[in-house]
């Protein structure tokens, strides 16, 4: 019997509007039905998850930062926290800087960003502040402050230039510092070492002591990889990458298809 779900949200428990669909809601109330508690576990920014924290009504802990924030949605403290080796951000900084990357940093407080940066990353993602939730964004150009007075738990790279980030991932191969994972076609994530949403997924299981057979994980891009293939089940959406479904154990249909719910009421629960 499974005892705890996990999902992505992008491109997974979302379609691509950015909203949750209602089969999906209703499926994922069906598994609280069934005593299966709900977890997300998100490269997004506790920030940037709380228009969801409500629709979902999540009341369990949450997975941010890929992994390097885990913590309760409604309670400062968090239960677990990891951060990029500030020596480490200063150099992915500098590297962005000398290539023309856009860049933002994630803490557990808020988001840090240059003005152009965070203008462009809002565009990209369709998000109106003032109509759909506020963000504590602190907006500096200086790189010095950003590394000095601020604990990265992740950096998220931005390149739509496809020959530039197939360039920016053999670069960043040479930092041994840190882990990085693909989290979109054009975004790669910059945390930690051993950094990945499998090892949260883990550090949850000890605390709710579970073991990862009785774990269903949902995802869709690279860095889903780690949690989708150390479950008991593991859910590739249908618009999956290649990769993530090969280490799947089910492919649903597609996140703008209720592929959430398709899986839970014809895989899970039937």
């Amino acid at each position: 019997m499974y005892k705890l779900a996990v999902f992505d949200l992008d491109g997974t428990l979302l379609n691509s509007k950015h909203t949750v669909s209602k089969e999906n809601l209703e499926a994922i109330s069906l598994l609280r039905e069934n005593n299966i508690k709900v977890v997300i576990a998100t490269g997004r920014a506790n920030e940037l998850l709380k228009p969801y924290v409500k629709s979902l009504n999540i009341t369990e802990d949450i997975i941010t930062c890929n992994g390097t924030v885990i913590g309760h949605p409604h309670k400062d403290k968090m239960f677990y926290e990891d951060i990029v080796p500030k020596d480490q951000v200063r150099k992915v900084l500098e590297m962005c800087l000398e290539y023309g990357h856009h860049f933002l940093i994630y803490t557990s407080k808020a988001i840090v960003s240059r003005k152009n940066d965070w203008e462009r990353f809002l565009i990209e993602k369709d998000i109106s502040l003032e109509n759909d939730f506020k963000v504590n964004i602190i907006i500096t150009e200086d790189i010095d402050d950003i590394v000095d007075n601020y604990n990265a738990n992740k950096v998220l790279i931005r390149e739509r230039n496809q020959e530039k980030y197939i360039q920016l991932i053999e670069r960043i191969k040479d930092f041994d510092k840190i882990s990085y994972t693909q989290s979109s076609s054009t975004h790669l994530d910059i945390g930690p070492l051993n950094n990945s949403k499998g090892n949260a997924v883990k550090i949850l299981c000890n605390k709710f002591g579970y073991n990862l057979e009785e774990v269903i994980a949902f995802g869709d891009q690279m860095n889903d990889i780690s949690m989708i293939s150390i479950v008991g089940l593991g859910v590739a959406m249908g618009n999956a990458t290649e990769e993530v479904k090969k280490s799947a154990d089910f492919v649903t249909l597609t996140n703008d298809e209720n592929g959430v719910a398709y899986a839970i009421k014809t895989k899970i629960l039937n």
